[in-house]
């Protein structure tokens, strides 16, 4: 029978691989010790040597949030405790001592060590000495302090809840109605680049204010947009990396050069038509996942650029819709790649249209009995099941499911997307405006020569 090690030291990370590596190099192999890295699909491109290095290491990727990623880590453990560290924090040297001596301690459930700034200034001590107040008046560390829990009961606590923010003074509060909590004296050395860059005085100012904020009743994506000073409002365009194959109906007789160019003036047209509209996250799910850093510096500045989670296109709508909840929007809209003549105006509708009442879903019909747009204030994933996606018959169904799970369908003006050679023919035609630049110039590009019809 094999031996159970002491503990599983789980690390979420996203796109902190230099730190990442320190933390490691000061997490040698040890028999009574295993190491979990929670990665972000689609964030492993710079990785490859860390795993190399590091065979004793497990991986696992999944959606981006801190939470999810802690609990896909505990997922694969198989310690006794659990420890989770964040990526720029380092465990005392004794840390496995003060576990071995909380382990014969049945009423300890879980804990967490004295919190240390890799800083000489002399801001970080009294921010050091705020935290052990903090601890000792109101047993109340944070995910910085390196929170350890014995596996059985994270089990039975259903782990983090999946906030955007706030999920590790939530994740204590349920924690100590389970039992005692041991605080060890023992330091983790936490990197001070965020005070540093943030300002001493206006960092620790804003954490004690999100904290009490929460306390008194803000929710977590409240306290996530303000945090990460993020708009409340999303707009998600679910889109394929331009250089790979993709959009075979449109594409297929124009050979790789010229469909990977249409490609690439489709996505970039419609891009400018989001980020058009004002007062919105923009946001990119990009397919394939490891096309990401790819296309990030592609877009810039312009959106944030996400992977999808694979699979048929209502397992990914539900998951794109899942992951920007996750990182704390209540209103997100999402959108084809294909669009780039929408006008602006109709983007703005399907938010209008969702403040003025948050129960209903909002869709933009389109001219193949499908949609162009659907948008909504919460996840709705029996929406996206049963749906024969690429027929004509994907908004009347969803018009259907939609009744029989009692969820109000709000419809804005028809619209039409690129996906076949009749419509850019279609734009060919129209009036020269001021959307759609890149495609038009594409068309323009190949004088009087139609696109070649598929089939």
């Amino acid at each position: 029978m094999s031996h159970r090690p002491l503990a599983t030291v789980v690390i979420p990370v996203w796109r902190d691989t230099p730190l990442l590596r320190d933390t490691l190099n000061a997490l040698p192999p040890h028999p009574g010790v295993e190491v979990v890295v929670a990665t972000v699909l689609g964030d492993n491109a710079d990785l490859d040597e860390l795993r190399s290095n590091r065979p004793d290491v497990r991986w696992i990727a999944g959606p981006r949030g801190r939470a999810v990623q802690m609990n896909a880590g505990a997922s694969l453990a198989g310690g006794h405790w659990l420890v989770f560290l964040h990526a720029d924090s380092r465990l005392p040297a004794d840390w496995m001592d003060v576990l071995r001596s909380v382990d014969v301690l049945p009423d300890v459930v879980g804990g967490s060590f004295r919190f240390a700034l890799e800083s000489r200034d002399w801001r970080a001590r009294v921010i050091e000495w705020g935290v052990r107040a903090r601890v000792a008046l109101f047993g109340l560390p944070y995910g910085d302090q390196a929170i350890f829990v014995r596996h059985d009961v994270f089990a039975a606590m259903n782990g983090y809840r999946d906030w955007p923010l706030m999920e590790d003074v939530d994740f204590v509060r349920r924690l100590k109605t389970m039992g005692r909590l041991w605080h060890s004296s023992s330091r983790v050395l936490t990197s001070a680049r965020r005070w540093e860059r943030e300002g001493w005085t206006r960092r620790s100012a804003g954490n004690v204010a999100l904290t009490f904020r929460f306390l008194l009743g803000d929710s977590p994506s409240q306290l996530a947009q303000r945090y990460h000073q993020r708009p409340a409002k999303a707009v998600v365009v679910m889109a394929r990396a331009p250089w790979t194959p993709g959009k075979t109906r449109l594409v297929a007789d124009l050979g790789d050069l010229a469909g990977g160019s249409l490609r690439e003036a489709l996505f970039k047209d419609t891009l400018d038509v989001v980020r058009s509209v004002a007062g919105v996250a923009h946001i990119v799910a990009c397919e394939p996942p490891e096309a990401v850093h790819a296309l990030q510096a592609q877009v810039g500045a312009a959106a944030d650029v996400v992977p999808q989670r694979r699979s048929d296109l209502g397992a990914r709508l539900v998951n794109a819709f899942d992951d920007t909840f996750r990182l704390g929007a209540d209103s997100v809209v999402v959108i084809g790649s294909d669009l780039p003549d929408l006008p602006p105006r109709l983007i703005t509708e399907a938010f209008d249209a969702l403040r003025a009442d948050r129960a209903v879903v909002v869709v933009g019909p389109a001219n193949d009995g499908g949609y162009y747009l659907i948008g909504m204030t919460r996840p709705n994933p029996g929406l996206f099941a049963e749906i024969d996606w690429g027929t004509g018959q994907v908004l009347a169904q969803t018009c259907r499911i939609a009744t029989r799970l009692g969820v109000q369908i709000v419809q804005l003006d028809p619209w039409r997307d690129v996906d076949a050679p009749a419509d850019l023919e279609r734009l060919r035609r129209e009036p020269v405006g001021d959307d759609a630049v890149r495609t038009r110039q594409w068309l323009s590009s190949r004088g009087d020569d139609p696109v070649p019809p598929t089939g």
